[in-house]
């Protein structure tokens, strides 16, 4: 996948798998939907989680310039023996996320409040995992939670607990172009020695 999908991806990965446990059920499925579904929010039951990308910004303060020579052939394009490949070093940015829970059950909203906190958005210490199409390489992202408040409200009646949470992930622009290079077989350094040594010097 490309910038941005392979981030949202990947944040859907981490959050999907959490179960909460009532009265009715021990290991109740809690969903995990990109924004608010509309057409399946008819039929959609509680509790599940939702995912919006809300921002992204340029992120000067880690930005590099140059080439990045990929001679380990653990990028994101099939290696091919004897060659390596060369791109410009990617535009650096940070995406920001709003990764809302929506429970009707009290328990089932300490449930992911708790889970979440403690094993996924860990303050300034979370990190996303995002893997490469090949499968060859899997990059670490900084996952910080920005912001977390309640917003519990009454809907059809009933109570809807609701807890939204504001994350950063750091991301890079998916590389526009490449260039693959025959590697060197081998290298030689000085092959011609000059005459022209200075008296107690020696050629390096």
């Amino acid at each position: 996948m490309s910038f941005i999908l392979s981030e949202d991806q990947a944040l859907k990965t981490l959050l999907t798998g959490i179960t909460v446990a009532d009265e009715k059920n021990a290991a109740r499925q809690v969903g995990v939907w990109f924004a608010n579904p509309d057409i399946e929010s008819r039929s959609q039951s509680y509790p599940y989680i939702t995912i919006e990308l809300i921002d992204f910004s340029p992120a000067t303060y880690r930005q590099q310039s140059g080439m990045f020579v990929d001679n380990d052939l653990q990028g994101t394009i099939a290696p091919t023996a004897g060659y390596a490949y060369s791109y410009e070093i990617p535009v650096t940015w940070d995406l920001t996320y709003q990764i809302t829970s929506y429970a009707r059950h009290p328990r089932h909203d300490r449930a992911i409040l708790a889970h979440l906190l403690n094993k996924v958005f860990v303050s300034k210490r979370g990190y996303l995992a995002v893997p490469n199409d090949l499968g060859t390489e899997t990059s670490y992202r900084h996952l910080t939670l920005e912001e977390f408040i309640k917003r519990d409200t009454i809907e059809d009646n009933r109570r809807l607990y609701r807890s939204v949470f504001t994350v950063t992930v750091t991301s890079e622009g998916t590389v526009a172009s490449y260039v693959n290079s025959k590697e060197a077989a081998t290298i030689k350094i000085n092959q011609t020695q000059t005459s022209h040594i200075p008296t107690g010097k020696q050629p390096i």
